[in-house]
């Protein structure tokens, strides 16, 4: 409850709205010896609360609740939230067991691409009724208590802890002599890329291992709140990575500079609140980075498209209100 509505897939909204009774279920807290001792002692909780639909944040590790239901052991109706493809097999067997088997056991999936959504649909993985591509609103009000823009220091900032391109973007920043901030992990790449420009005056990388504190998400959303610009340099995936930096960084209304990747739901260009750059491509990220410290009526412009998509599309309340909705609708 301390943390945004989005943090936590909606579920304050969820619980503060009169018209749902909420229970909230954590599967690593119940008691087990092993793995099938955690699924039984898992399907009994279940079935002891006796829920219309069961409301999960991912699909991962909690694969074999949605098999359950098929064969009839659970009566709930399953929704879930899913970031990737859905997963097809070369192996026919294996591939129509999944098709029509396991997929129609999820009443409900709220995909975060919509060239995933697309892809599913096109495939007929699942049908239409069973999917969506849901905009992740953010909870703008607990974001802004930490805006603190620094006027007189233009300053870059990239918060990504996996899939991404940090040799880019200090290059860029770099040889731009612009102030970066990079807050992530100690995964071997970051590494070496805080290795090679220790010795910066414009480089700074924190790595939140080093840190040691509780509330590591706080600590982050707060630096952001100093940033000129987010930097979200990624990784060639074939899927959408850095969507959720672009909801987090949506409340403080500050362009968003982002490697391209047709994957994500939102386009920065068309929303006017940022530039797509394309993998590696160390001049045009130099190119936009001066360009926005030189025009300074652009990232004003840029801040004023972010706040109508704010209150718009990108807010919690819009997006809480359709899961209640859609909630409503599943259990009838």
């Amino acid at each position: 409850m301390d943390k945004p509505d989005n943090f936590a897939y909606y579920i304050k909204s969820i619980m503060n709205s009169d018209l749902i009774d909420v229970h909230l279920l954590n599967p690593l807290s119940l008691p087990k010896k092993n793995s099938i001792q955690a699924l039984i002692t898992l399907v009994k909780v279940i079935k002891n609360i006796n829920p219309d639909i069961l409301y999960l944040d991912n699909l991962q590790g909690l694969n074999k609740l949605v098999v359950l239901k098929r064969i009839g052991i659970l009566k709930c109706k399953i929704v879930a939230w899913k970031y990737t493809y859905c997963k097809e097999y070369s192996n026919t067997i294996k591939n129509w067991c999944t098709k029509f088997f396991y997929w129609k056991g999820i009443d409900k999936i709220y995909m975060m691409f919509d060239n995933h959504t697309h892809h599913a649909l096109t495939h007929n993985i699942v049908k239409a009724h069973q999917i969506t591509t849901l905009s992740r609103g953010a909870e703008i009000e607990w974001y802004q208590k930490y805006l603190k823009p620094q006027k007189d220091n233009f300053l870059v900032m990239a918060t990504g802890k996996d899939s991404r391109d940090y040799q880019t973007l200090s290059e860029a920043c770099e040889q731009t002599r612009t102030n970066c901030h990079i807050i992530t992990r100690r995964h071997e790449s970051n590494i070496k890329v805080a290795e090679k420009f220790k010795n910066s005056q414009y480089i700074k990388f924190t790595f939140m291992e080093d840190l040691h504190i509780d509330n590591e998400y706080e600590y982050i959303m707060q630096q952001q709140g100093q940033a000129s610009i987010l930097a979200i340099p990624c990784e060639k995936k074939k899927y959408g990575v850095g969507y959720t930096n672009v909801v987090e960084a949506l409340p403080y209304h500050i362009p968003i500079l982002m490697t391209h990747n047709p994957d994500i739901h939102i386009d920065l260009e068309k929303e006017g609140i940022g530039y797509l750059i394309e993998p590696y491509d160390v001049k045009t990220w130099k190119e936009k980075i001066i360009y926005l410290k030189q025009h300074p009526e652009v990232i004003e412009e840029m801040s004023k498209q972010a706040k109508k998509l704010t209150e718009k599309e990108y807010n919690a309340k819009t997006t809480a209100s359709y899961i209640v909705n859609d909630f409503i609708q599943i259990a009838k």
